[in-house]
């Protein structure tokens, strides 16, 4: 197996007017057989991972953040691997969910901080794709 990793971002707005954004490291695990694709970008990766081989293939992994969950259960976690600093996942779960997790994770920590009016993704270079973003952000909300 290989590892790919996102970066993924939540922007919250507050009832109040304030906003705040949250991240945390998306491991992902791929199948060795799975091809990356070449890209001419070489100022960011001379490769990627095709979304739909993310969505069909890969397993998610881990997650890594500086937020301490205290209970692991309903994020799906298996528990902390102090020696990589990641929270790992339970096995067999598939990319979507492990990103809908990582959402659920991070909309937790935001709403620690007040009420939430709005909250969205942060789409970048190397995130997945609006659709699947907001899919798994909705499905989170939905938990």
């Amino acid at each position: 197996m290989r590892s790919w990793v996102y970066y993924i971002q939540l922007r919250a707005y507050y009832q109040n007017g304030a906003f705040r954004e949250e991240g945390a490291l998306y491991v992902v695990a791929i199948p060795d057989e799975e091809k990356l694709k070449d890209v001419d970008m070489e100022c960011y990766a001379k490769e990627y991972l095709p979304q739909q081989t993310a969505i069909s293939s890969a397993r998610a992994y881990a997650v890594g953040t500086d937020i301490a969950i205290k209970d692991i259960s309903p994020y799906q976690l298996a528990g902390y691997r102090e020696d990589m600093d990641l929270y790992v996942f339970k096995e067999g779960i598939g990319f979507e969910e492990g990103l809908s997790r990582v959402f659920k994770i991070l909309l937790d920590h935001l709403a620690e901080s007040g009420e939430i009016k709005m909250v969205e993704p942060v789409i970048d270079v190397g995130t997945p794709s609006a659709d699947v973003m907001y899919a798994c952000l909705k499905k989170a909300l939905s938990t």
